[in-house]
């Protein structure tokens, strides 16, 4: 059974069916009729139809990249929680950073009437470059995390990642470290914000610059470091950009025999749970994880009632644990 069998059973138009499912006024008598079928046959309405009729899903999209890594797994939550209590249920779509991949979740969820979306990364910034997503986005709510995309209804929350491995560097600096690399993760406009920081805080300090970038998470962070280690450059500390890689340095520099934290310091990025399961526990960049996403939510919230919105700025900060 659907909206159109209720309509002819009760002698009722459709738009008063959709009307009584969206808990809109309709006359008590036509109430009565349209309750008394959907009672007889026990009908639960299907959430897309409701949508359909009332043009809200009450329903948000979250586009990350990769859900594997717990920063977006975190982030997807923490925007769950805030939305749900509201009345919105949330769609994760993971692209794996494919432009295709974004494009088809992006045609599929505005199919469905999706009330808005939530781009979790700096990585989504390449739909600038295409137009016609662009103009399929115009008159939807967007809130980038890190990002930002040239539409009408859309407002930003960045992260300012550049200072937050400045100040890692300039702490490993203090310590005396002299001989500090910087491993970078992928090529997104953090990732290099990320390598700028590192750039400025050794030029500052009259340091060479070592920078090596991998586009794997573990793998990655133990393959960069063994090159390190066999071209016999000098180290004593290696600042990543994300945690994962970070892992994959203290597994590399464990394995050759260095003393992580007394030898050679790490740094990671991100302060994610991996960082109190490393031995020793890893000092890490904390990016505000739950801080970023909640805000991003309650941004959702304000375009999605047209309310007046702007970007917010949020600062990182070093969590110092045993591996720096």
């Amino acid at each position: 059974m659907n909206i159109y069998d209720i309509a002819k059973e009760a002698g009722v138009s459709i738009s008063t069916v959709s009307k009584y499912l969206n808990n809109k006024n309709i006359r008590p008598e036509l109430r009565k009729r349209v309750e008394e079928v959907i009672n007889k046959h026990n009908f639960v309405p299907n959430q897309v139809a409701r949508g359909l009729a009332s043009k809200s899903m009450k329903t948000v999209a979250v586009m990350v990249v990769d859900l594997r890594l717990m920063h977006y797994a975190q982030a997807a939550f923490f925007i769950d929680k805030s939305l749900s209590s509201f009345g919105y249920r949330v769609v994760i779509c993971n692209t794996l950073g494919k432009p295709e991949e974004s494009i088809n979740y992006i045609k599929s969820m505005i199919n469905i009437n999706i009330d808005g979306f939530i781009f979790i990364g700096s990585i989504f910034n390449y739909l600038n470059n295409y137009p016609e997503v662009l103009k399929t986005l115009d008159e939807i709510p967007v809130v980038c995390v890190n990002g930002h995309i040239n539409v009408k209804k859309t407002v930003s929350v960045f992260i300012n990642d550049k200072m937050g491995i400045y100040e890692a560097t300039k702490y490993l600096i203090k310590k005396g470290r002299k001989n500090i690399h910087y491993i970078k993760y992928l090529d997104t406009a953090s990732a290099i914000n990320k390598k700028d920081g590192y750039e400025v805080a050794m030029m500052e300090a009259g340091l060479p610059r070592r920078i090596h970038s991998t586009n794997e998470f573990s793998s990655g962070g133990y393959k960069v470091c063994s090159n390190i280690i066999a071209n016999r450059e000098s180290i004593d500390g290696i600042i990543c950009g994300e945690d994962l890689v970070a892992m994959g340095v203290m597994s590399c520099l464990k394995d050759v025999g260095y003393q992580i934290g007394k030898e050679v310091d790490v740094i990671g990025f991100n302060a994610s749970e991996f960082t109190s399961l490393c031995d020793p526990r890893m000092t890490s960049v904390d990016n505000l994880c739950e801080e970023s996403s909640e805000i991003s939510a309650k941004l959702m919230l304000k375009l999605l009632n047209d309310e007046k919105v702007e970007d917010v700025h949020l600062n990182p900060h070093l969590v110092i644990k045993k591996s720096a």
